[in-house]
């Protein structure tokens, strides 16, 4: 270990020597806090910015290294590994434009640098260029055959392209030249969900603790065994939420399928969700993170439920509802919309902006994107946007005729009042959002409106999910296409109400 003079804000050498520790021992903010450190007491330290640029990337907070690696390249031009990792850092913002024109620049100064040419075909998928993208993916195994992350990203394009057998062959190729690696086997079971080999995923899918470990370790229950699956007599089981809350609503169905089996569960959540969990009778106690529970002999993440239950498309629990609204609530929510007339349509269309990088980006379209629903008559429109996106509405034409209610969940717990004014409304109409597993949860009808390449769970075919009886989905055509999705979503709304 680096002597103390590491940690006494004086010594730049011993700062970026305890920074590189850090991040091997996947302390990401401790490594943050030293590299910082470092550049601090020494500016001009280029490959210092490059490395705190790489650190900021795997926590996520891709706009800081932005600014990290232009300052690295403001120090050190044509820095080809900095201009690599401000590519990668760009493309993670939802910027791949800008993040193509950096890789090519690395790439001028080093033609055969592979983690560009990796980069460089990640982002090119992003426009959807896949054949580009596929050409720079396979210069880059040509000459390094065993680069992990070349094979996973090819067979992310092949399956982008729809060539499921040659996408399914380049993530084996990867997860073989690095068993353990976990972003190899999260894009393999990817992959494998979206082919319906839901049986083949699971396994893989448990590897999404290694690819946020440094997230994952606070929840993990200290004192107590993982639960094995095997079901004994007076089982007392700690479930614990995770990801966000569309997840946690999502899968929380499974705790029913517990309980009928004798389980005594206690599910720790998002503390905004307890009280819409604890109102739907799901045989479970429910408490916030971190609050003290009933004594347990086990515990399990909440998403390995289902590798549990061995699910498949065919034998998912409770498609057809498991939640419940306050009835209070419902009731103010029925007389305050009791002069809304024609047919009601609920509408959400931004999700949480921090989930809007990488493949995911793009995800939520704009409220403008919904003006074709405007022109069908008949139909009255009521908001339950909250917070990000909830300002476009005086940023559009027609945001005056969307009904906003104000004081909406405004208290600190979610979803109270949302799943309330659901039950009083004809149909959502939304985006990929949590309010979209909400609605399923409470078999509302949905119209969800997806992205060209959609998260796993809503597979890349088809109108229908397994997950929720009362969900339609609609897709987009290609990358970006709200036009199309909104017109063909107009296209139905003007049959429904005309029924």
């Amino acid at each position: 270990m680096p002597s103390v003079r590491a940690c006494d804000g004086h010594n730049a050498a011993a700062a970026y020597e305890l920074a590189g520790l850090r991040f091997a021992q996947g302390d990401l903010e401790g490594a943050i806090a030293a590299y910082s450190d470092s550049l601090r007491l020494d500016p001009r330290n280029a490959a210092a910015g490059n490395n705190l640029g790489v650190a900021l990337i795997k926590a996520g907070r891709f706009e800081e290294a932005i600014g990290a690696l232009e300052a690295a390249l403001a120090v050190r031009p044509a820095y080809a590994r900095a201009l690599t990792n401000l590519g990668k850092a760009l493309r993670e913002a939802a910027r791949p434009g800008d993040a193509i024109s950096r890789l090519r620049e690395a790439l001028a100064s080093e033609p055969n640098h592979v983690p560009a040419l990796v980069n460089l075909g990640d982002a090119l998928a992003a426009i959807g260029e896949l054949d580009a993208a596929e050409q720079a993916l396979e210069t880059a195994i040509r000459l390094n055959p065993g680069m992990v992350e070349a094979h996973m990203t090819l067979g992310i394009v092949h399956l982008q392209a729809e060539r499921l057998p040659e996408s399914l062959a380049a993530l084996h190729t990867a997860v073989t030249l690095a068993p353990h690696h976990a972003d190899a086997h999260s894009n393999l079971a990817h992959a494998l969900f979206v082919n319906g080999d839901w049986q083949a995923a699971w396994p893989h899918f448990e590897y999404r603790f290694r690819r946020h470990a440094h997230r994952s370790r606070e929840k993990t229950p200290p004192g107590s065994a993982r639960w094995d699956g095997s079901v004994a007599q007076d089982l007392q089981l700690r479930v614990i939420g995770e990801q966000g809350f569309g997840d946690q609503l999502q899968f929380v169905r499974y705790a029913k399928l517990l309980g009928a089996l004798g389980v005594h569960c206690s599910i720790e959540c998002d503390s905004r969700l307890v009280r819409i969990l604890a109102q739907a009778g799901l045989a479970a106690h429910i408490v916030p993170f971190g609050a003290p529970c009933e004594a347990h002999s086990r515990w399990i993440p909440l998403l390995s439920l289902p590798a549990w239950h061995r699910t498949q498309p065919d034998t998912v629990p409770f498609r057809h509802g498991y939640l419940a609204a306050d009835p209070l609530r419902a009731g103010h929510w029925s007389t305050h919309l009791r002069s809304t007339p024609g047919l009601r349509v609920a509408l959400t269309w931004a999700g949480n902006p921090q989930m809007e990088t990488g493949r995911y980006a793009g995800r939520s379209p704009p409220l403008s994107a919904l003006a074709p629903l405007m022109k069908v008559p008949g139909v009255s429109f009521i908001s339950l946007q909250k917070y990000a996106g909830e300002e476009q509405l005086d940023a559009v034409p027609f945001g005056q005729s969307i009904q906003r209610l104000p004081e909406l969940d405004a208290g600190p717990d979610a979803f109270i009042d949302t799943a309330a004014v659901l039950k009083c409304v004809d149909l959502l109409v939304t985006s990929d959002t949590a309010i979209a597993h909400l609605a399923g949860a409470l078999a509302v009808p949905t119209w969800l409106c997806l992205m060209h390449e959609p998260d796993w769970r809503w597979m890349r075919r088809g109108t229908a999910t397994p997950w929720y009886a009362s969900l339609r989905l609609f897709r987009q055509i290609a990358p970006g296409d709200w036009g199309s999705v909104f017109a063909e979503v107009a296209e139905a709304l003007s049959a429904r109400a005309k029924r």
